[in-house]
């Protein structure tokens, strides 16, 4: 008796339990989540932690405040003064929004999906299919810079879109849980992790002191002690300048490289790199270059003891 009233009212008891209260979304959260999954991304998605069982599908859209958004044109992150706002176009009309109580990604409803999947994996997700509302949808995508990234998502509903340039398709809108948002770097080039001190100079902005904690053939990670208004306000491909010291046993080198903001999360930040200072003059960054910093990095004790623990992790 017990089983059947588990069958008959466990679905409607979890659809009319609520959820509990989710934190508002921090604009430069909400801008990492967009930059690795932007409107018009083909993506891969599985329900239920069935990995194995990956589709392809699309991100359509985004709601955000309960308000939908189709184009990237009608989205956008800018500085307020020295707080971050987000810049919503609805309907023609321009709305700027500084707190995201609510994020949800759109894909396609898509029938023919459950036609791909095998007996067993039909028969796990239930007679209602992956998309039964707080069900967990997870998302992979591969950005160009060879970041795979992957979010859970909570299905909210399924929705007929009737006005729009998608009217008449069915949609799903699924919750984003940013908490959840995974990076793995898919790149060939082996990231050298160290801790060095260095200086970031930003053109026509300011010095930062700052750690270097890793460095490959394209990029740099870097880390602040403190987020200035400066670093906060950083926003894609402005130019940036680099410079550290090697030293080793008394022997000093120095480096100062050129390169832009790539990405920027927390207290952190990924430089790409486009060049080497040689003097005055700045050069692109060659493979004797590369393989000299990789090197001299090789040889400090920073790097070394950071290789240690990554052995040992």
């Amino acid at each position: 008796m017990g089983f059947l009233k588990k069958v008959f009212t466990g679905d409607k008891a979890k659809t009319s339990s609520s959820a509990p209260a989710r934190q508002p979304l921090s604009i430069a959260k909400l801008t990492e989540l967009i930059r690795y999954f932007p409107l018009g991304e083909r993506v891969q998605y599985y329900p239920e932690f069935q990995k194995e069982g990956a589709l392809p599908t699309i991100v359509l859209g985004y709601s955000v405040n309960e308000q939908f958004v189709f184009s990237p044109v009608d989205i956008r992150c800018q500085q307020d003064g020295e707080r971050e706002v987000l810049r919503l176009t609805v309907d023609g009309e321009e709305r700027l929004v500084d707190e995201v109580r609510g994020f949800s990604l759109i894909i396609p409803f898509n029938q023919d999906d459950e036609n791909k999947r095998d007996y067993g994996r039909r028969a796990e997700l239930g007679p209602r299919g992956p998309f039964r509302r707080r069900n967990t949808i997870t998302l992979m995508a591969c950005s160009s810079g060879g970041i795979l990234s992957h979010l859970d998502t909570e299905v909210r509903k399924v929705l007929p879109l009737t006005e729009g340039i998608y009217a008449g398709h069915e949609v799903v809108v699924l919750d984003v849980l940013p908490d959840s948002l995974k990076l793995t770097d898919q790149r060939q080039h082996y990231r050298l992790q160290t801790r060095l001190p260095a200086t970031l100079s930003i053109r026509d902005g300011e010095t930062h002191h700052c750690t270097l904690l890793d460095f490959s053939e394209g990029s740099v990670r870097l880390q602040f002690a403190e987020l200035t208004a400066d670093i906060q306000a950083l926003t894609e491909f402005r130019r940036l300048r680099l410079d550290f010291n090697v030293d080793i046993d008394g022997n000093r080198k120095s480096y100062a490289l050129e390169g832009v903001m790539y990405r920027k999360t927390d207290d952190r930040l990924v430089m790409k790199l486009q060049g080497i200072y040689h003097g005055d003059k700045v050069v692109p960054l060659g493979l004797v270059d590369i393989l000299d910093i990789k090197a001299s990095l090789l040889q400090h004790p920073a790097t070394q003891q950071a290789l240690a623990s990554e052995r040992n992790a």
